[in-house]
C-alpha cells in the first residue's frame, strides 16, 4: 500500500504553492507577434507601393502585418483569460 504524506510549507515546491510567478510564455509570444505585426503594418503603410507589392497585386507587408496583429491580440487575450490566471485572481480575492 502507498503511504500518503502531507508536505509542510517549507517542503513544497514553489511551482505548486500558488505564489505569483512571472507571466506565461503566451504573453511573450503575443508581445513578439504584436511587435512584428505593427512593424509590418507600418512598413506597408509608409513604404512605396512598388517595393512592397509583388505579383499578387496587393501590399503583402500591410496584410501580413494585420494578420500578425490580430493573431497577437488573440494569443494575448487567451493568455490573460487562462484558467490559471483566473484562479489566481479568485484566490487573491479580487
Amino acid at each position: 500500500m502507498t503511504e500518503h504524506r502531507e508536505y509542510g510549507e517549507e517542503e513544497r515546491v514553489a511551482e505548486y504553492t500558488g505564489t505569483n510567478h512571472s507571466m506565461a510564455i503566451g504573453f511573450y509570444i503575443a508581445a513578439i507577434v504584436l511587435i512584428f505585426g505593427v512593424t509590418l503594418v507600418m512598413t506597408g503603410l509608409i513604404s512605396p507601393d512598388q517595393q512592397s507589392e509583388g505579383s499578387l497585386d496587393f501590399n503583402i507587408n500591410f496584410w501580413w502585418g494585420l494578420v500578425m496583429v490580430v493573431s497577437g491580440c488573440v494569443i494575448l487575450g487567451l493568455t490573460l483569460a487562462s484558467p490559471r490566471r483566473r484562479a489566481e485572481r479568485e484566490a487573491a480575492g479580487r
